[in-house]
């Protein structure tokens, strides 16, 4: 069992990764596009994100 739960937390971290990578290279894209500064992209992002976590904790309690 122990490892299992290692193995999901590692899956996870890889999962994470991958997401920051893919919003990454999105915010470039958006920025490049748009002519808006990157860091303004990010940070837009970066609050849709929290908005939706707080969505979806929501709707999960």
């Amino acid at each position: 069992m122990h490892l299992a739960i290692h193995e999901l937390k590692e899956l996870l971290l890889v999962t994470q990764a991958h997401l920051r990578v893919l919003e990454q290279l999105e915010a470039e894209r958006i920025a490049k596009e748009t002519g808006q500064p990157l860091r303004v992209i990010e940070q837009r992002i970066q609050t849709l994100a929290e908005e939706i976590l707080d969505i979806v904790r929501e709707e999960n309690s």
